[in-house]
């Protein structure tokens, strides 16, 4: 299971910015974020609508991946 969908069946809290995931930062998350640590360079920023801390995790979010990858799918399909 990877950090996208652990956050999905844990219920948690996110947000992201084209394939970056954000989830705010607390004792879950923290937990969460070191057992992935290693896969990701994990950075943290204060979310502009509370001054709250939250993750910044590089490429985790699956969402985007997937429509890119329909996206090649049918560019390539058009140029074969």
């Amino acid at each position: 299971m990877n950090i996208y969908e652990e956050v999905i069946k844990r219920g948690i809290e996110h947000d992201n910015h084209a394939s970056d995931l954000y989830i705010p930062v607390n004792d879950e998350t923290k937990e969460l974020v070191n057992s992935y640590r290693n896969e990701h360079h994990v950075t943290t920023f204060k979310n502009n609508k509370d001054g709250k801390p939250w993750f910044d995790i590089p490429f985790a979010f699956e969402p985007f991946w997937d429509k890119a990858e329909k996206h090649i799918d049918t560019w390539v399909k058009g140029n074969v």
